[in-house]
């Protein structure tokens, strides 16, 4: 990712500040950095009354495997959405000088920046004001939920309904002539799939797991939909885990159908939300939907037959968009022309 040559960096890009990843792409270059948006604390060493920022990113990925005493792991979105500290805008001009010294963007630059619906206008601006003092010389804000539209094959006359299985929420959105009409959060989102996995291995074998080993386990042996387990890649994981009992490390072997077992109250609520939330979104676009489909996206949208819990949601036909890791960033992008390359004449007048 950062063998590229300063000549070959982008000029235009989009940027995507998740709650889970952050991403820049490219229309023409692709994806350009991928990095977790963490940041680990120094919580014995404060700065100005908060807490000493450490690493961002992969590097604060690194130290935190090392378990080191004193740190802390946190998700700057979602601390800034409680706390409104400014570690969104660090994190993120922290990936800008990462990008730019590695030369993948250019100094001077246009920026694309998505904005998400839970994000709050003080830590939008604190992100604007972050890329103006990175260089950016232009800079556009888009609907986040507009941008994934962007990523389908449909064109802006086409009325859609899309869910996007994001980190901390799923959100359904019906999108129309270029305008997202509607939007609702639901609930359940990757966290609360994570965190049912925890409680449920904890009530049932006292069994205490970190937030990352809950969610490998989803990874490996989750599906949404009792019926798809023999569909799962494993039909068990083993992993490491604390017992509550002893007080010791110890390895533990999970079923697909225990895992599936411990879900269903937690997938039984995102299906009747969805059914809710459909429910709510205009009639005409719901008609148009039974042609087009529902689109999906995000995270979740990879759990096994999810596109099946949403068909029985709604009744509707599903379609599971390309790539929906990054299908949000990638939507934005697209709307962003860069410079043509220069023809080969160009080339050769170029070199006298």
């Amino acid at each position: 990712m950062f063998s590229r040559q300063k000549n070959n960096a982008a000029k235009r890009f989009a940027i995507d500040p998740g709650a889970f990843r952050t991403r820049f792409y490219s229309a023409n270059r692709g994806l350009l950095l991928d990095q977790p948006s963490i940041a680990t604390l120094d919580m014995d060493h404060p700065i100005g009354g908060s807490k000493a920022v450490v690493k961002f990113g992969d590097e604060a990925e690194a130290v935190n495997s090392q378990g080191l005493d004193g740190l802390r792991k946190i998700r700057p979105v979602q601390f800034d959405q409680r706390n409104d500290l400014g570690l969104s805008a660090k994190m993120l001009s922290y990936f800008l000088n990462q990008a730019t010294q590695s030369g993948l963007t250019s100094k001077t630059t246009e920026i694309l920046l998505l904005q998400h619906h839970d994000c709050s206008q003080s830590i939008s601006r604190q992100l604007q004001k972050a890329c103006r003092s990175s260089g950016a010389k232009n800079i556009q804000v888009i609907d986040a939920a507009l941008a994934a539209f962007y990523s389908t094959e449909l064109t802006e006359s086409d009325p859609c309904i899309m869910i996007d299985f994001g980190t901390t929420a799923a959100r359904v959105f019906a999108v129309a002539g270029g305008e997202v009409l509607h939007y609702q959060n639901l609930s359940c989102g990757g966290d609360a799939i994570d965190q049912a996995i925890a409680a449920g291995l904890l009530e049932r074998f006292s069994l205490q797991v970190s937030e990352d080993t809950a969610r490998e386990i989803k990874h490996s042996v989750a599906a949404a939909t009792p019926q798809s387990i023999i569909q799962c890649t494993r039909s068990s994981c083993q992993v490491d885990c604390l017992s509550v009992k002893t007080n010791t490390m110890t390895r533990f072997r999970i079923s697909s159908e225990t895992i599936n077992d411990i879900l269903q109250p937690t997938l039984a609520r995102l299906s009747s939300e969805i059914t809710t939330a459909l429910s709510k979104i205009d009639s005409s676009i719901t008609q148009t939907a039974y042609e087009t489909g529902i689109r999906i996206t995000g995270g979740g949208a990879l759990l096994p037959r999810m596109d099946q819990l949403v068909i029985a949601a709604t009744g509707l036909p599903v379609e599971s968009i390309r790539r929906p890791l990054n299908s949000s960033v990638r939507g934005a992008a697209s709307t962003m022309v860069e410079d043509e390359p220069e023809t080969y004449e160009q080339y050769l007048d170029a070199l006298g």
